[in-house]
């Protein structure tokens, strides 16, 4: 379908947060002049880009947005949005990008072509800074003049990528030898300072503050007191606890984390930090170099275009790159890290710190380094199994290409006590499927399951209230709405700086109006959609348990742990020693299933579960056949072991989703 010419225009940027000759304000404002030089109707303003990268919001009205997003990266939500909205709105006559590097930096030039072409296809002609290519009918030929431009275009811009990573990286390591910051946030219990190029301090910097001048660069030194106070004592907490300990120790006392208060990415979901503290930042703030005054650099290799090493950058190899073909984050040798002087006097005693790094890595042994499997499948009943003789739970240990469940007192006693008792871990996680698929294929328990939600959920029935005040907040809303067109338009008719700047209070005033009812509908959206209809809510309850009993009926290893959480399936084993030939072994007896918020049988022991902890207790029969009483603590685990879906034998390393 051909196109009008004069029509409406979009707006299209990509931003990887970098530094640019123009802010992507300038830039929607150049495209406002160039909408008003070609007679096309644009909604869009500068102010409007500067809330959306404060917001975190990829469109608004005529403005769509990538920031943040790598250009070679040829999936994005805002360029996405946009050829949808391309597709379907047949008055979009132009499209406005500041240059072709903002729609792509791509490996291969003809990915931004097409990328262009998706548009001009449609009749849309594209506006850059430098240039106009018009839209084109179906089935017309495209300029061969026009088509090598794009394409010399796109490659210059693909070729850009790579340069910019080369210069990256020799400017990283010359910063790196002189003891300077090579980018990022200054670890705990130090601050970015800006500083000559002798090291000569000049001014701390604000977080997120990017200053440059000439011959002037970021340099880490010492932060307050309090941080400093913090460091030594988790040093000398370590020389006698493990991290996991003083982890718990520190959350406990209710002393925030490095990154309270923040928010993080995991697997691509944002979410904020809780503040409680984690193995890993305890031992990551004891190796930090900076106290013995060191500056490292190098630890890891990262990137799709060139990778460190100490003398420039190097290409990637077959072993930079995933099964997938995406290119992984390589940690490099000790020896191939660039290590300078940091621009300070020593926090610490470096033979002491020496000492402790030994102390730490003998601790982590063979795992530091390695990250934690991501496969449910490997460990579907961790923190679920028990067993009944010692009141431990069962840890998961590989076993002839599969693995297998054992007693924790066991294992962490060395055999010294309790008894090698141990299951199929497989042959568990079938158990375990069957007891749920027969509890669940019971027609009375269905009945029983489908009444209980239909009481749970009318007790969330929406308030009447809730209704009529979204009513009135959008009928607010929109009589604001309209106010702040009026004054909008009177502030243009005023003739003197009285009138206008009187106007311009009153439009300030309605601005802010307008954004708080904005947030109160949203919020009052929120809570409205959360309660839906009630039939609606139980079916949607009866087909999940359906599911499940079909994923049990196939005995799915995949999704087992993901079914075991939502109905707490815990499993319970008694074992007692049977004859087999000349031999005695441990053999499972009996035991109990529990489902829900039923009881366990046992108390389960919730003490302290480090080895030393364990032997220190004292030896106990190896046969195992003692009351259980007499291995369950009545003390709560205050060492962050034994939660509910965690390991007992290992912590998390951060908070993760």
């Amino acid at each position: 379908m051909s196109r009008t010419r004069k029509g409406r225009g979009v707006f299209y940027t990509r931003d990887s947060g970098g530094k640019h000759e123009m802010t992507p304000g300038q830039y929607v404002a150049w495209a406002q002049t160039r909408a008003k030089e070609l007679g096309v109707t644009f909604r869009g303003t500068p102010e409007t880009i500067e809330q959306m990268i404060r917001a975190g919001t990829f469109r608004d009205g005529d403005v769509f947005l990538d920031y943040e997003v790598s250009g070679n990266a040829l999936s994005r939500q805002a360029l996405n949005a946009l050829i949808l909205e391309a597709s379907e709105d047949v008055n979009i006559s132009h499209l406005f990008i500041p240059r072709r590097d903002r729609l792509a930096r791509p490996h291969d030039p003809m990915d931004g072509v097409k990328f262009e072409n998706l548009f001009r296809a449609q009749g849309i002609a594209v506006v850059f800074t430098d240039r106009t290519v018009a839209g084109f009918e179906k089935g017309q030929r495209i300029d061969i003049s026009e088509l090598i431009m794009s394409i010399i275009d796109y490659d210059h811009a693909g070729k850009d990528r790579r340069d910019l990573a080369q210069k990256m990286v020799y400017t990283q390591i010359s910063l790196a030898k002189a003891g300077f910051s090579t980018g990022g946030r200054a670890p705990f219990g130090f601050r970015r300072w800006l500083a000559r190029d002798d090291g000569t301090p000049v001014r701390e910097l604000a977080p997120k503050e990017y200053v440059r001048m000439a011959h002037h660069h970021v340099v880490w030194l010492p932060g307050p007191e309090d941080d400093m106070a913090l460091i030594h004592r988790i040093l000398s907490m370590l020389t006698t606890q493990p991290a996991s300990r003083v982890a718990a120790t520190l959350t406990r006392e209710g002393i925030p984390s490095p990154d309270a208060g923040r928010t993080r990415k995991d697997q691509g979901i944002r979410h904020s930090i809780s503040g409680d503290w984690h193995q890993n930042t305890v031992t990551n703030i004891a190796r930090n170099p900076l106290l013995v005054a060191m500056t490292q650099y190098g630890v890891r290799s990262m990137g799709d275009q060139l990778r460190y090493t100490p003398t420039g950058p190097r290409e990637l190899r077959e072993d930079d790159f995933r099964p997938d073909e995406k290119p992984k984050v390589v940690r490099n040798p000790v020896e191939a890290r660039t290590v300078a002087a940091a621009h300070f006097e020593p926090l610490v005693d470096a033979a002491a710190h020496r000492d402790l790094i030994a102390e730490l890595d003998a601790r982590g042994g063979t795992q530091r380094g390695k990250p934690r499997s991501r496969t449910p499948a490997q460990n579907p009943l961790g923190a679920r199994i028990f067993d009944m003789n010692c009141c431990w739970p069962m840890y998961r240990q590989p076993y002839q290409n599969s693995f297998r469940y054992s007693c924790g007192r066991y294992q962490q006693s060395h055999g010294e006590q309790c008894a090698h008792n141990h299951v199929n871990g497989a042959v568990a996680t079938q158990f375990g499927l069957s007891c749920i698929r027969q509890k669940l294929v019971s027609p009375s328990a269905m009945q029983k399951l489908k009444r209980r939600l239909a009481e749970l959920t009318q007790q969330k029935k929406a308030i009447p209230s809730t209704a009529r005040d979204l009513s009135g907040k959008r009928v607010a809303l929109v009589q604001v709405s309209k106010d702040l067109e009026r004054a909008a338009s009177n502030m243009a008719l005023a003739e003197t700086p009285a009138q206008f700047k009187a106007l311009s209070r009153v439009f300030d005033e309605l601005t802010q109006r307008q954004a708080a009812l904005k947030k109160e509908i949203q919020t009052l959206e929120v809570s409205t959609d959360a309660v839906r209809d009630t039939d609606a809510e139980v079916e949607a309850a009866m087909n999940l348990a359906e599911r499940l009993v079909d994923i049990a009926k196939s005995n799915g290893m995949e999704y087992a742990g993901d079914i075991f959480r939502m109905t707490n399936l815990k499993l319970f084993f008694r074992f007692a020693p049977v004859p087999s030939g000349k031999r005695v072994l441990n053999k499972v007896t009996g035991g109990v299933v529990t489902l829900g918020d039923a009881a366990p049988p046992i108390e389960i022991y919730a003490g302290r579960t480090d080895r030393g902890s364990v032997k220190a207790s004292g030896s106990v029969s190896r046969r195992g056949t003692e009351p259980a009483a007499t291995h369950a603590s009545p003390t709560r685990n205050q060492f962050g072991s034994g939660e509910e879906g965690d390991s007992l034998r290992n912590v998390n390393r951060d908070d993760r989703i």
